[in-house]
């Protein structure tokens, strides 16, 4: 048998009775994977991002959104409302040492630290600004247990940030 190589192609030359054999194979450089394999492994573009501990991502839906506003009338949720009832509409995910699952078609009351309003009128320093919520909308969000901007935080879940689906 004789291995002859031309570019990245391999022959194998079988010599037989009846004339000769060539069985071309491709070769896989070290470091290199077939480009079949190159196209099913996870990229950081297409990887989902890391829940981080103690919280939960999920789909919600806006069901009411409470009109109670801060006391003090010179931060935004004094002057617009930060409160909402949400309907999970479902959950993606749960980071480690989240302490409550929650499941589909439950109602929680959720703290938009940027308001429900459209944060660029209050908060214009934000890289990615929000464009608000309103009943009917559908958004997708990492939260966890409210732990400031509520005076009764039992119960209660804060979100930072949200991207609108519907």
């Amino acid at each position: 048998m004789l291995v002859t190589c031309h570019g990245k192609t391999p022959s194998t030359t079988t010599q037989a009775a009846t004339g000769t054999i060539t069985n071309q194979q491709p070769v896989i450089t070290p470091g290199e994977l077939p480009r079949k394999e190159i196209m099913s492994q996870p990229t950081p573009n297409n990887r989902p991002d890391r829940i981080a501990p103690g919280s939960c991502r999920l789909q919600g839906e806006i069901i009411a959104v409470l009109p109670t506003l801060e006391p003090n009338k010179n931060t935004p949720c004094g002057k617009v409302p930060c409160q909402a009832v949400v309907k999970v509409q479902r959950v993606l995910g749960y980071g480690s040492a989240f302490d409550k699952p929650l499941a589909s078609g439950q109602e929680i009351n959720v703290y938009f630290h940027f308001t429900l309003s459209p944060s660029a009128r209050y908060f214009s320093e934000l890289t990615k600004p929000l464009p608000g919520l309103k009943v009917g909308n559908i958004f997708q969000a990492d939260m966890n247990r409210a732990s400031d901007g509520i005076t009764n935080k039992e119960g209660w879940f804060q979100v930072y940030s949200y991207t609108v689906i519907k």
